[in-house]
């Protein structure tokens, strides 16, 4: 307690001068100016040394949270496809989570020597009229009210001013904690992969696997996979199988606290340290494929010769398990093939029925002999009245290459065959007589 030593003659008080710190603040001021030029050697010391362990005891656990991510997913948009189909599905992938609760484990005051009391609680407090002249050692003004001055001993104002300060500090760093707990409930690292158990749907390769950075709480993302059906896939319910793999933040951990430099461990240039723990959903997503027509080719008769027009005959049947209406074909070819009719009118085809259609091709006298694919397409109109288009379908027809005699190449032998006939005629001819006449002598 400071007292009034106005009467004192052996003893002389000064009152501090204005805009100059006291003595012992000018202490405070000095070492935290040397910390702050300490802090860059405590970033090099954390680089350096960031391989060291983490011990638990270096750490306090201040809160602890509970909830964590729920993914899910749903096919966007129209959930029914066509037989011999490309299409892509477009899923949405939800994160669900819900924080239900963040615990407090550790009271902040509990902490160390930390004082949650008002400085006039802790210290004796002497009130001084500010009328009567009185000076002080070692004091320090700390408030004024109604014509009087509060003063205290700079010593306790130091010890009370750090002791506030850190508590104040681990006040931010239990919040800070209690932020960090909060997001436990935001995926991160999402691995998602998908596949089809049937053998009639196929999800491309390269589509079959997506990776999302991070999936907060309350959002979603959206994802997709190409997928093909062949036309032999019989209609209903199909699945597409999606596992999605992710972590999330399981538990942080804080750095303990420094009540001298109100700062973390100097190896470590991080507050706290983070937990994760690894999660794998398995979700089956359904989609429809729906009864349709499907044509394929059954039959093709004829074949092709170089410099002729021929006729293929190409048979047509429904292999599906609905009824085409007013089903037209019509077939593409390059050169060196031409034809002055490449389309055809099917009619209506039910299930497993066939419609034949004759083709009039025509090759070019240079074609080079060989099998040559030929595609045909089909358009008609579903039991709904839609205009629909099956896949192309791909015909091979055989070009034989055209037999004739008539050509250079067999009048130049034939020539040479008559030519060497009638050498060796008329040879035999001259010959034959004088053999006789010889026989005849003897």
């Amino acid at each position: 307690m400071i007292e009034n030593d106005e009467n004192s003659s052996n003893k002389t008080v000064k009152k501090p001068a204005k805009n100059k710190l006291p003595k012992g603040m000018r202490w405070f001021a000095v070492a935290v100016f040397v910390l702050i030029l300490l802090s860059p050697m405590a970033s090099a010391a954390s680089s350096a040394y960031s391989f060291l362990p983490v011990m638990e005891s270096d750490t306090v656990d201040y809160y602890q949270g509970y909830g964590e991510p729920a993914l899910s997913a749903s096919l966007v948009g129209n959930q029914e496809i066509g037989k011999g189909k490309s299409a892509t599905l477009q899923f949405a992938i939800a994160n669900k989570g819900t924080l239900r609760q963040v615990k407090s484990i550790e009271y902040v005051g509990s902490a160390g020597s930390v004082s949650t009391h008002t400085i006039d609680e802790l210290y004796d407090i002497t009130i001084i009229p500010t009328d009567a002249g009185a000076t002080y050692t070692s004091a320090y003004p700390i408030s004024g009210t109604n014509g009087s001055t509060a003063v205290i001993l700079q010593s306790d104002l130091l010890t009370f001013t750090k002791s506030s300060m850190y508590f104040d500090a681990l006040n931010q760093v239990a919040s800070a904690e209690r932020q960090i707990e909060a997001g436990r409930v935001n995926a991160q690292a999402i691995n998602i992969n998908m596949s089809c158990d049937s053998p009639y749907i196929e999800v491309l390769t390269g589509s079959d696997y997506v990776y999302l950075a991070s999936l907060q709480s309350g959002a979603y993302d959206m994802v997709s996979a190409p997928i093909r059906i062949s036309p032999n896939t019989p209609a209903g319910t199909y699945y597409i199988n999606m596992t999605i793999n992710y972590q999330y933040p399981d538990n942080a951990r804080m750095f303990k606290f420094n009540s001298s430099t109100l700062s973390t461990s100097f190896i470590y240039s991080d507050k706290y340290i983070q937990e994760y723990k690894t999660e794998t959903v398995n979700l089956q997503i359904p989609f429809v494929v729906k009864s349709s027509p499907v044509f394929e080719i059954t039959e093709i008769n004829g074949t092709l010769q170089n410099g002729t027009t021929n006729t293929i005959a190409v048979t047509y049947t429904n292999v599906g398990d609905k009824t085409a209406y007013d089903a037209e074909c019509k077939i593409d070819m390059m050169y060196p093939l031409s034809s002055t009719r490449n389309k055809g009118l099917l009619g209506d085809v039910a299930p497993g029925e066939s419609v034949t259609i004759n083709y009039p091709i025509k090759a070019d006298a240079k074609a080079v002999p060989k099998v040559y694919g030929i595609n045909s397409d089909i358009r008609y109109y579903d039991e709904n009245g839609d205009l629909q288009i099956s896949p192309s379908i791909k015909m091979n027809i055989e070009m034989a290459e055209r037999v004739t005699f008539l050509t250079l190449k067999n009048i130049i032998i034939g020539v040479v065959i008559l030519f060497v006939g009638a050498m060796a005629y008329d040879f035999y001819k001259k010959k034959g007589p004088k053999g006789k006449e010889n026989n005849k002598i003897q």
